[in-house]
């Protein structure tokens, strides 16, 4: 019996964890790139006497069988991670408003790390201050930007 998939709505929340999936991806792929120079690195010749040979490339074939393994097991969760960012970024494009598109793409896609453009940046971003006035005109655009997203059926 074949399982359905289950759409979710695109909701705030749901937009919130955008460079939080962004940031496990890097992470991982990070990690996976260590992984890979362990493989070059030749170990240290440590000299004890012996005549035994082949330290060197049993360390080098246990490094690339770890990061073949570490690699099997992130790419289920890059994947995943990569659709539900792909899922969101679409969402978004469908909104038809422009202005609507951009205060979302600010708020919850751009930015460094994990943490959201504060809304004063926004603000200035849109309407060139992050007065007041400024302020409440993007926390409306925001608004308007999520109903569009539920009427799209996103």
């Amino acid at each position: 019996m074949a399982e359905e998939s289950i759409k979710q709505p695109m909701t705030k929340e749901r937009l919130m964890r955008y460079r939080s999936l962004r940031m496990e991806n890097e992470n991982q792929l990070e990690r996976l790139a260590r992984l890979k120079n362990s493989e070059k690195i030749p170990a240290p010749k440590v000299s004890d006497g012996s005549q035994h040979t082949g330290g060197a490339s049993d360390r080098m074939a246990n490094a690339v069988i770890r990061r073949m393994e570490y690699e099997e097991r992130i790419r289920p969760l890059i994947e995943a991670n990569l659709q539900e960012m792909h899922e969101i970024e679409d969402a978004i494009n469908q909104i038809g408003d422009p202005m609507e598109r951009e205060v979302l793409r600010l708020r919850y896609i751009d930015g460094e790390y994990w943490r959201q453009l504060p809304w004063g940046e926004v603000a200035l971003q849109i309407y060139g201050d992050n007065d007041e006035r400024c302020l409440v005109a993007t926390y409306r655009l925001h608004s308007r930007a999520l109903n569009s997203i539920k009427k799209a059926g996103c």
